[in-house]
C-alpha cells in the first residue's frame, strides 16, 4: 500500500521544473513545433525560461505575488497541449500565439465550470497573470 501511495503522489507532484516540463510539455509536440511552427517554438522556449526564472525568484516574502504568474505559464502550456497541432497547419503561427495569449487568463475559470460572464469564487486558482 505504501508503494502504491508513493507512486500516486509522484505522478501528481512535480519534484522540480524538469519533472513539471517533462509531464506538461510532450516531447513530440515540442519536436513538431521546432520543425513546423518555429515562432511558436521560440515563444514556448521563452515561456519556459521565464517560468524557470520566476520560480528561482520565489522566497518567503514573494510567493503570493509570484504564484499567479506561475499559474499563467501553466495555463499557456495547457492550452498549447490542447490545440492538437499537426503537420497539416490548420492554424497559422500567429493564430496559435494569439489564441494562447488571449485565452490563458480564463482557462481555470472555464475548467471549473464558470462562464466568462460569471463571477468566480475567491481562489488562488483564478488569480492568473
Amino acid at each position: 500500500m505504501k508503494g502504491l501511495m508513493k507512486q500516486v503522489i509522484s505522478s501528481i507532484i512535480y519534484t522540480d521544473t524538469k519533472a513539471y516540463f517533462d509531464k506538461v510539455l510532450d516531447q513530440a509536440l515540442l519536436d513538431l513545433l521546432k520543425t513546423d511552427y518555429p515562432k511558436v517554438y521560440d515563444h514556448v522556449q521563452k515561456l519556459i525560461a521565464s517560468m524557470e526564472e520566476t520560480i528561482q525568484r520565489i522566497d518567503s516574502t514573494n510567493f503570493w505575488q509570484l504564484m499567479p504568474e506561475i499559474l499563467g505559464y501553466d495555463s499557456r502550456f495547457v492550452l498549447l497541449n490542447s490545440l492538437q497541432l499537426s503537420e497539416d497547419k490548420l492554424l497559422t503561427e500567429l493564430e496559435i500565439l494569439q489564441m494562447i495569449e488571449r485565452d490563458y487568463p480564463n482557462l481555470n475559470k472555464e475548467f471549473c465550470g464558470y462562464s466568462l460572464k460569471e463571477q468566480e469564487h475567491e481562489s488562488l486558482i483564478f488569480s492568473v497573470q
